[in-house]
């Protein structure tokens, strides 16, 4: 018996579609050698955002970009251009430039900074490939946290459960462990309710961020500037007053590089001098309309050092306002604060000052010279 009459015919599609599979097959493999994924613009930007984020590790395992140029602001002070003053500075720049400021900066802080960057051509067209997206669409909302939101929703739901199990499914056989639990969240409502009603209006450790990173630690505490260099009106005026580019410039027509921010944050004060605009400081210190306060009756009149009433400004890179600014907090300090007297402000006062030479008093409260009378602020 001949063998080959063993064999079945052959479908013919079968062989088509065999052909056509190891034909075309091996070449769109090889087409995606020539060609590959990652070179569409997708994959690029999804790799920048990594190599942005640390998210890739790079040759020397410096830091990742996202760990200096923070798309938010923290509590701590960030010396570092934000995010979105990278974005601005890398579109201004060529590929070679933007390549040389990462990898090799000349500037002597950014160079400390950077050594032992030395990212390819590829990546840092990657990382650009992010920012201008980043330039584009912007960085979004701050992620927010709602801790006190939560606790007043637990409370309530846990009271809630006390009252179902003690009216309908009373799984719990003592009946104190359902009103523990009722009075508990009460007690904790209203509390919050007082504590969330007695701050409104309020600003207590309010610190926004700034248009210029400016460092009260160093410029007060590092180098001992008075108080009054800067804000030249506390001694005359109502408003402390707020330095302009021009006062800044007396000290950083010399100093251009800061020993934390490099030449970044003193630029932008440059910039405002050059163009003769004013820097938009956000104010922290801001009483109601109603309320009338004169930095010269208590800076002048009264010798008050600043820090009584902002704090140890000396020691704080974010400024903040560290009293709550309340009506009750300046009555208390008016009823311990003793007047000095030895001014010719007070000079009118011949009563007190008969007392005190006779020793009938040993000191002069706020109070006790009407510091206290409603018309005194709200006139």
């Amino acid at each position: 018996m001949n063998i080959l009459s063993s064999f079945k015919p052959v479908n013919t599609k079968f062989i088509v579609i065999a052909y056509l599979l190891f034909s075309f097959v091996p070449l769109a493999f090889s087409s995606l050698e020539h060609t590959p994924f990652n070179q569409s613009e997708e994959y690029n930007l999804m790799m920048g955002e990594r190599l942005y984020h640390g998210l890739i590790s790079t040759e020397g395992d410096n830091p990742s970009c996202i760990s200096c140029h923070a798309k938010f602001t923290g509590e701590e002070i960030n010396w570092n251009p934000s995010a979105m003053e990278i974005v601005m500075a890398a579109d201004s720049l060529s590929a070679e430039q933007f390549k040389s400021a990462v990898n090799s900066p000349m500037d002597g802080f950014i160079a400390k900074v950077h050594k032992g960057y030395n990212l390819s051509d590829e990546q840092l067209a990657q990382i650009r490939l992010y920012l201008k997206k980043l330039g584009a669409e912007g960085v979004g909302e701050k992620p927010e946290s709602y801790p006190q939101l939560l606790w007043f929703l637990f409370m309530g739901l846990l009271m809630a459960l006390a009252i179902v199990d003690l009216i309908f499914t009373k799984k719990i056989r003592y009946k104190v462990i359902h009103i523990l639990i009722i009075l508990g969240g009460i007690s904790v409502h209203l509390k919050m309710a007082y504590v969330e009603a007695a701050e409104l209006g309020r600003s207590q450790d309010y610190m926004p961020d700034q248009p210029i990173k400016f460092s009260h630690q160093v410029h007060a505490g590092d180098n001992k500037i008075d108080c009054m260099y800067c804000h030249y009106n506390a001694e005359n005026g109502k408003s402390a007053g707020i330095p302009g580019p021009g006062l800044c410039m007396n000290c950083h027509v010399i100093v251009r590089e800061g020993s934390r921010s490099g030449k970044s944050e003193i630029a932008k004060l440059v910039k405002h001098f050059e163009e003769g605009t004013d820097i938009e400081w956000v104010r922290i210190h801001n009483l109601p309309d109603h309320v009338f306060f004169s930095h010269a009756q208590h800076v002048n009149a009264g010798k008050l050092d600043c820090a009584e009433c902002h704090g140890a400004v000396e020691e704080m890179h974010i400024l903040k306002q560290e009293n709550d600014l309340s009506m009750g907090w300046c009555l208390d300090c008016h009823k311990k604060t003793n007047v000095q007297f030895a001014n010719d402000y007070y000079s009118i006062y011949d009563k007190y000052h008969n007392e005190l030479s006779q020793g009938v008093r040993d000191s002069i409260k706020a109070v006790d010279i009407g510091a206290n009378d409603c018309m005194k602020c709200h006139y």
